[in-house]
């Protein structure tokens, strides 16, 4: 009863991910990849078994427990280097318009006179 829910919930998620436009081809085809295997561990829950018992781990659901959690620093870690990146580009656009309005009152940040020092 469960596997039909568990795969729906998949199809559901990875088609709401697919419609974002944010996501390129490459990236679209990793999520694929993440999701096909996802629903391969649904349907075949012996081969997560066989997987797990190569790498020497207890059951198949430790493995996924560990896959996650790599993944889920791995989402982490590239969220940390966005929001970075975008905080460098943001104090660089702010330097330009403080230096720009310093070189000239007349343009300032709302378009309107700075009075003068």
């Amino acid at each position: 009863m469960i596997v039909p829910v568990l795969l729906l919930g998949l199809a559901a998620i990875f088609a709401y991910v697919g419609s974002r436009k944010q996501l390129s081809g490459i990236q679209l085809f990793v999520v694929g990849l993440f999701f096909l295997a996802g629903a391969i561990g649904v349907i075949f829950q012996d081969l997560t078994m066989r997987i797990a018992a190569y790498f020497h781990v207890g059951r198949g659901a430790d493995l996924l427990l560990y896959f996650s959690v790599l993944c889920g620093v791995l989402i982490s870690a590239n969220f940390y280097f966005r929001f970075k990146e975008t905080e460098r580009i943001l104090v660089e656009v702010v330097r330009k318009m403080a230096i720009l309005s310093a070189q000239s009152p007349a343009a300032s940040v709302d378009g309107a006179n700075m009075p003068e020092k």
